[in-house]
């Protein structure tokens, strides 16, 4: 009998070391993987990168295509990847919170990021940040644990935004949808674009999940989620060809204005608030969204395009503004997101305004002015 027991001592602590030294194997392999991301992203290396990203979600897949080239057009220096705290779940499952740092335009950026990292075909893969989900008819939300009551509330007014969308645009959006909540507005910048200059409230480009952060009620929640809603509807509609403006300008029109109070929209109003600083679409068409600083400015951009919009549909119909985006939708598919391809999303508007509207974009412009009636 005590031998039988000796045994069973001796099989149970080398199961014990066995798992000491399993453990300390996938630690170290974890080690090098986050240092090979680190290096990959240092040195540009496109393909290498996305080796490391988990194919099970396409949409991340393209999140991080568009990440990773955004770092690549833009001089993101220093960039380091340090573990905080690592936990093994299984021997093919690990979650890990890492120090994301770099310097951009002279400032210093860093930010803690939760990531699941899970073992594919033998490798370790990047698989997201430690998300949890629910689903709804038309939805799959995708949170962290923190924000589960939150995500709840979330659930219950996703599918009234989708019928608004609807009723507003007359098409239904593509299901299901995925959304992405965010903490915070630095993580979800950070995880759209470490060159973007400025915290915005949602994201989405084709084909990727819509991405968002918390706010302080329902009500401003479904709002943000309605104008993200109508880019995804009409983004994949065009096929990517939107110019930047024109892609604010529906959002603003279909997911904004009909939330806020009817003067907000008004001709009045709109120059009330902006005197001499009003934008025509040649003026859109040179800023950059993503590197405004200036809050006033920004809101401006915002509204310009909506009011647009707006003066397009008064003056030509609904049919027809919605005619430029299917007609937009004939092009060849872009690659890229937002100022990456709006040059020549651009030129294609303006070859499909004139076919459309039986006028050109210059044209149109005037049109505008004149409705403002400024001289």
């Amino acid at each position: 009998m005590k031998k039988y027991f000796t045994g069973l001592l001796g099989i149970l602590i080398l199961w014990i070391v066995g798992i000491g030294c399993n453990d300390h194997a996938i630690e170290k392999e974890i080690k090098n993987f986050v240092q090979t991301q680190e290096r990959y992203v240092q040195e540009r290396q496109i393909e290498d990168y996305m080796n490391t990203i988990s194919k099970k979600e396409t949409e991340y897949v393209a999140e991080k295509q568009s990440w990773i080239r955004d770092i690549q057009n833009n001089a993101i220096k220093d960039y380091r990847l340090e573990i905080k705290e690592m936990n093994i779940l299984n021997k093919e499952k690990v979650t890990v919170n890492v120090i994301q740092s770099y310097k951009y335009q002279g400032q210093y950026y860093e930010m803690q990021i939760p990531l699941v990292l899970i073992k594919e075909n033998g490798h370790w893969k990047d698989h997201d940040l430690m998300f949890e989900e629910i689903e709804t008819k038309h939805f799959k939300i995708k949170y962290d644990a923190q924000s589960k009551a939150y995500a709840q509330s979330v659930a219950k007014i996703c599918e009234k935004a989708y019928g608004n969308v609807f009723r507003r645009y007359g098409e239904t959006v593509a299901a299901p949808i995925t959304i992405k909540i965010y903490q915070d507005r630095e993580r979800l910048r950070q995880s759209v674009k470490l060159s973007f200059t400025w915290q915005f409230a949602g994201w989405y480009e084709y084909p990727e999940s819509i991405k968002t952060t918390q706010f302080n009620d329902e009500g401003t929640y479904k709002d943000i989620l309605e104008h993200e809603l109508i880019h995804k509807l009409t983004i994949q509609k065009s096929n990517n060809n939107l110019p930047y403006w024109f892609t604010e300008g529906l959002a603003v029109y279909f997911g904004d204005f009909p939330d806020e109070p009817f003067e907000y929209r008004s001709k009045e109003y709109y120059l009330n608030t902006y005197k001499d600083q009003w934008m025509n679409i040649e003026k859109l068409e040179s800023k950059n969204l993503e590197k405004m600083k200036d809050h006033e400015e920004i809101s401006n951009y915002y509204d310009s395009a909506g009011m647009i919009v707006k003066f397009m549909i008064e003056s030509y119909g609904l049919e027809k503004v919605k005619q430029i985006v299917e007609a937009l939708g004939k092009y060849p598919y872009q690659k890229g997101t937002g100022v990456e391809v709006d040059q020549k999303s651009i030129q294609r508007f303006h070859e499909v305004v004139p076919a459309v509207l039986g006028i050109d974009v210059k044209k149109l412009d005037k049109q505008w002015e004149k409705y403002l009636q400024i001289q």
